[in-house]
Order: structure tokens, then sequence, then C-alpha cells
């Protein structure tokens, strides 16, 4: 978001040593801003009349709260999920109940959305008296404990900011009444530095007064946008300075580490003491139309004809939706007169929600969210409604790695929609067990787009960084792993080696990303491969295929060709893959009637006698596409292991044709090779160079090929920023 010219925000002006004049006016002269702020207006309405049950237990929590009317700090309610889940909208559906509540945002930096420009000036105004506060050179101890000396003996600017708010709402009530409190009027608010007792006092007399007290919505709440230089303070003091004055703050964000801001040092309670409301599940996404009527058109006529497309809006977080819908439009104004076929529009669509969204969040320039891309494609810490295990929670490192997935990419808090915690003994809790924030991805069915257009698509992998413009492989993000800079989830089978099941783990991942290349309608079995080679490198790059020592080029089709068996395979085009053993809703499969080709990666158990293969989506009575087989070993893969493979197959895969072997490097023996219907060819993953191990001298005899997958050792670095 490009940042609001400096005349748009009025800085303070110093009155007297102890006071201050805030100037504060919300312009409504830009129709960036204004233009949105319209588009969270209508939605917030929608919200409010449909979703009835939603908003009302929120608001009865407030008045819950305020029913506290002796509390020193009240509890808080949390607002919680990652970008795009509807935080921000929810801030404008709560109105409608006789109690008005201000809004503004507390950080806004350039990639902030357009919404947060029409607050500028009163989140400047909050940013500056706390800053005049200096809460970051205040103890932690100070900070973080309600009932310190500093909350209740000093006087600080917040509270002269806060209670100069609740005079203004007080001159405003009639017109404000359970509505947004919007500073539009140029208005100048009288600051006094003063202490806790004052504004207490003045609430105090607002309810003598019969005045209904209003609430606080602080957006984009995070401890985290500077862990060296005090920011921990900074956002305890700016939730904390409401509480202990008797009035309800709700605070959003993305970084749950805003849920456990407590004092250590705390005494020793024997009772339970409420702490806080977690908010952590959102309305459904609620289409509004466009302001555009041919742009609205188009969107009617398009979702009409393929009804995937409300599916899928209906089903996917707010903000991808909205991307989904503004693209898939745009394209059907553009190509109407020549005709709309399915699966350019979805590549479009999706194309455009990916793009979007990686300027907007830029997840794949840390670490951390390469981790968290990682783990989103792995599809084992998602939310399945109790049917799968939950999300790990034993090693420190997961759980850590988990809540900055929220913050950094799409997880979100496995706590359903309205959670109680409460403090005892300086310990969060829930129903009398310890608390702490724990993150999962949606599922397939929650969040569609989720896994339609940001783990990969058509020209872009799984692993690019967009923002950027780097190609990472997948052999790249895998190795970051083994040199001890990222994570690695768990993958959804047993297996008994760590090593081993990062091995396996990274090539369902090579498959997945190679899959999406070419699109929703599949990829030629060339091109698949040819993206499979270029997972193995360090950086994605086009590698070419070579037989022995000579320098002539060939595709893997040219592999196939003399085996009968597996002509079909060569024709064949390989689906856009959904993460391993998740499964596409029935409508997306559905659309194979219009060109698409959406299919299922199978991360099979031991019992299967392979570790990989890509379901036959045209007939699942047949074999499927192809099978694959992972053997991570510090030695080389020897003739006696390929046979113990083959003969597990011929067990419980009576008709298979082909199947990949991936390894380090394989020994030779070809001397040893004693099976006439099936050869075997090894492939150099780094180099593309092909060697034929052994090769049936009668054609009509082959029948079953192996193709071994050399991809050397998992230590190349992959390219990163520092």
């Amino acid at each position: 978001m490009s940042q609001p010219s400096t005349e748009q925000i009025h800085v303070l002006v110093v009155v007297s040593l102890g006071s201050v004049s805030l100037r504060v006016e919300e312009f409504d002269n830009d129709a960036r801003y204004t233009d949105e702020l319209t588009h969270y207006q209508r939605r917030g309405e929608l919200i409010r009349r449909n979703c009835k049950d939603y908003c009302q237990p929120i608001l009865s929590k407030i008045d819950a709260l305020y029913a506290f009317s002796d509390k020193f700090a009240l509890p808080f309610i949390c607002v919680e999920g990652s970008s795009g889940m509807g935080k921000s909208q929810l801030a404008f559906a709560l109105g409608g109940g006789g109690r008005s509540w201000f809004y503004w945002p507390i950080v806004i930096e350039q990639s902030s959305q357009r919404l947060y420009g029409n607050f500028s000036s009163i989140s400047k105004a909050f940013s500056d008296v706390t800053k005049m506060d200096d809460p970051m050179q205040k103890s932690e101890e100070g900070i973080l404990n309600t009932q310190s000396d500093f909350y209740d003996k000093e006087n600080l600017w917040a509270f002269g900011f806060i209670l100069a708010l609740l005079k203004y709402y007080c001159c405003k009530e009639q017109n404000q009444q359970g509505q947004m409190i919007r500073l539009q009027e140029k208005t100048s608010l009288h600051v006094e530095k003063c202490n806790r007792e004052k504004v207490v006092a003045f609430r105090r007399r607002m309810k003598d007064e019969k005045k209904v007290l209003p609430f606080f919505v602080l957006d984009e709440m995070t401890p985290s946008i500077n862990r060296y230089y005090g920011w921990k303070n900074v956002a305890a003091f700016q939730r904390n300075i409401f509480r202990v004055c008797g009035l309800v703050v709700i605070v959003m964000g993305t970084d749950a580490k805003i849920t456990n801001l407590i004092a250590q040092s705390e005494g020793t309670y024997d009772e339970d003491h409420e702490w806080m409301t977690v908010i952590s599940r959102f309305p459904p996404y609620l289409p509004i139309p466009f302001v555009d009527e041919g742009k609205e058109s188009a969107w009617n006529y398009v979702q009409d004809k393929y009804p995937v497309l409300k599916s899928i809006v209906e089903n996917s977080r707010g903000r991808f939706a909205r991307y989904f819908a503004d693209s898939a439009a745009h394209y059907t104004m553009e190509n109407l007169a020549s005709g709309i076929e399915l699966s350019d529009l979805l590549d479009e669509a999706f194309g455009h929600v990916s793009l979007k969204t990686h300027q907007g969040n830029h997840f794949m320039k840390e670490q951390e969210g390469k981790d968290a891309q990682l783990m989103a494609i792995s599809y084992t810490n998602v939310d399945s409604d109790g049917t799968s295990p939950p999300p790990h929670k034993k090693m420190k490192t997961e759980l850590e790695v988990g809540i900055r997935s929220m913050h950094l990419h799409f997880a979100n808090l496995v706590d359903k929609q309205k959670t109680e915690v409460v403090i005892n003994d300086r310990k969060l809790k829930i129903d009398g067990m310890p608390w702490k924030p724990s993150c999962c991805f949606p599922s397939i069915n929650q969040d569609m787009l989720l896994y339609l257009a940001i783990l990969g698509g058509k020209t872009y992998s799984g692993y690019y960084d967009r923002d950027q413009c780097i190609d990472y492989s997948t052999l790249g993000i895998f190795s970051e792993y083994l040199k001890g800079k990222g994570f690695m989830p768990k993958i959804n089978r047993k297996s008994v080696k760590k090593d081993y099941e990062l091995y396996e783990n990274m090539v369902a991942h090579m498959i997945f990303c190679a899959s999406r290349r070419n699109g929703v309608q599949g990829i030629p079995f060339d091109e698949f491969f040819a993206g499979l080679l270029s997972e193995c490198q360090e950086e994605i790059r086009p590698v070419t295929m070579t037989i022995g020592n000579t320098e002539k080029a060939i595709v893997a089709s040219d592999l196939l060709e003399t085996y009968e068996d597996l002509a079909a395979l060569s024709r064949s085009k390989i689906p856009f893959l959904a993460p391993p053993n998740a499964e596409w809703p029935p409508c997306i499969l559905d659309t194979r009637a219009e060109g698409c080709n959406f299919g299922h990666l199978v991360h099979v158990s031991n019992a299967e006698r392979c570790d990989i293969y890509v379901r036959n989506m045209e007939d699942n009575s047949k074999p499927p596409l192809f099978l694959c087989e992972c053997k991570h070993r510090s030695k080389n893969v020897d003739f006696g292991i390929v046979e113990m493979i083959i003969v597990g197959l011929n067990k419980v895969w009576e008709k298979w044709a082909v199947v990949l072997l991936f390894c380090v490097k394989l020994a030779s023996f070809r001397k040893d090779w004693k099976r006439i219907e099936v050869g075997c060819v090894k492939v150099n993953c780094r180099s593309g160079r092909v060697d034929w191990v052994f090769q049936p001298a009668k054609e009509e005899n082959r029948k079953q090929l192996v193709i071994v997958m050399e991809t050397g050792p998992l230590t190349v670095g992959a390219r990163s920023k520092p």
C-alpha cells in the first residue's frame, strides 16, 4: 500500500509541558482508500445480516466484560488468524448492538492493505503517544504485569489519549450509536498526561449517566516487528493500557505471540482468572456485487456457465476468493467473444491469486516462510475436524514454527471459534489443561485456493519466490533442512529412519511440483519428467537427457517406446496433483468433463510395497500411472535391493508396468541381472545422463521397466538471501 501523503497524517502539537493537541482527520479524497473502505463496510453489513450466530456471541462477550465494573484489568478478546481470513472485515460487522467502537491498525506498512489508509491519522496519533510513554525503555515485568506501579501510579500520555477519545465519543454519542467511530472531520484531541484513575473516574461517570461504553479494536497487533528492540513491551503496553482502565479491547493479528504476553512475576493464585477470549474462526466468504457493472455481468455469466467457480469462491478464504473472482471476471470480459475455456480461465485466475498473495505477504523471503510452504505441501498439519491426528505439539521447534506459519503463511490456530482462556499460577489454561497457541493449516475443503493456487501452478513451481523471482527447487529447499536452516514436518505414514522419511517426502514434493507446470489440464509425461529432473537441481533449470557418452538428446518417452505396456504412459498426461494423501473435492474432479485434469498423489504405507504413486484418475480399478520407490542409503543401491523391490511389487501390484526408483546412487550389477522381461535404466538427475543397465534383447519380452533416478546426495545448498 502506498503511504498517505504527509498532509493527511496530522502530527501532535505541544501546548504545554503536560498536554498536547493531536489534530486528527481521515481524508476522504483518495479513491484508492475510500473505495476499499466502502467495500469493507458493505461486507461488514452482509456479515452482520447473515451471520448473526457468529457476531452475537462476540457482542455478548463484550457486554459480559463490561459487567465487571470494579475489575482492575479486564480480560481481552483476541482475534487471531492468518492473512486474508477475515479479521479486518469482522471489525466492520460488530454494529447493530447499540455499542459503538473505535478501530485502527497498529502498524501500517508499505505492503499493508489499502483499507488501512483510511485510518492512518488515528493510527499515527496512537503511535505518537505510545512513543512519548516509551514502553520499550521500561522493564518488561512492569509492562506485562497490569498490577504494576507503572499502570497504577504513573502519569501516561496514553491514558490522556484514551480519555480524549472517550470525551469525543460522548460529544458524538447520539450520532455514533452502534457504529464504528471515525474521525472524518478535522478534530483536535486535547491530550493531557494523566494517571489511570482519571480515566477510570470518567468511565464511571459515563456509566452513571447511562452512557453506553465503547470498545476498542486494534488491528495488526504484533510483538514481532523488531525482536530486539522492545516490541514485546510495546504490544503488551498498547493492549494493557485499555484493560487497566476497565475498557474492552479487541486485539487482532496474525502473530500468535500476542495471546501469551503475560507477566512471569505475577503471584500464585488458587483460582482461575479470566485472561482472554480467543476468536480463531471466521464467517464464510460472502460475495458482494462488483462496483463495475460490466465485471459483475461477466462474473455472473461465467459462474453460471461453470458452477465450480462459485464452489471455489465459497470454500476459500476471503482474500483469495476476492482475487480469484476479480481475475475470472476480467478474463471473461477479455475472452468472451473468442470463447471461454475453463482450464485457461482457472490457470489465469490461480496465477493471479498467487501473484497478488506473494506481493502482499512475501512469505518466501524468510526461511520460516519456506518452511511453512513445505508444511502446507506436505499436508500433514491440517485441520480435519478430528478425523486426523492433531498437529505436533511435543517439540518446541515445531510449535514455534507452527506459530510463525500463521504470521508468515496461511496456517490458523487449532482452537475452535470461541475459546475461553484463563490464567492460574502464571499459566494459561483451558478446561484445566495447559494452553499454548498452536497452529494447523485448513483442509482443502476449507480453503481450496490455498491448494489450487498458492502451492504452485502453471509456469511457477511450488517453491518459486514470485516476489524476488528466485526459482527454488525442491532439492534445494530440503537441503536447507540438512544444513540446519529449516524445519522438517512429519510425513503422514510411518517409516523407520528420519532421513528416510525426509527423502521420501522430498520425492513426493518433487512429483507434486512437477505435475503442475502445465496448469490444470495436466502435463504430458515427457514435460513432467523434465520438470522432475529440474526439481533435483540446486535451483530450477532445464536439464537435457542424453544417452551414455553421446550427446544425443532424448526425452523420457524414448525410454518407453519399445515397451508395449508402457505406450499408454508415453501418451498420458500427469494430472494437476493435490498434496500427498489429500483429495480434491468432487466439484474439482468433475471438471474433467471440461478439459481439466486434477489428480491424487498417494504416499502409502510400507505394506503396499512402494512409497508413492500417482492414481489413475480415468479408471481407479487400473494400476497407477507409475509407482515410486525411495531408497536413501549411505551405500549404493545394489542388485539385491532392486530384486527385493521387484519381488514386492509383483506380490501387491500384479500388473505394474513402470517403477521410478529414487536413490543417491546405483551400484554396478549388470551381470547379475536375470529378469529377462524387466528392463532397467538409470538417469543421473543432476546431469541428465541416461545409461541402460539392462534392456531385454527381444522387444516382445519387454514388459516392465525400472527407471533408477540417481538424485545424488541430499547436501546441495539452495540459494538463499542473507
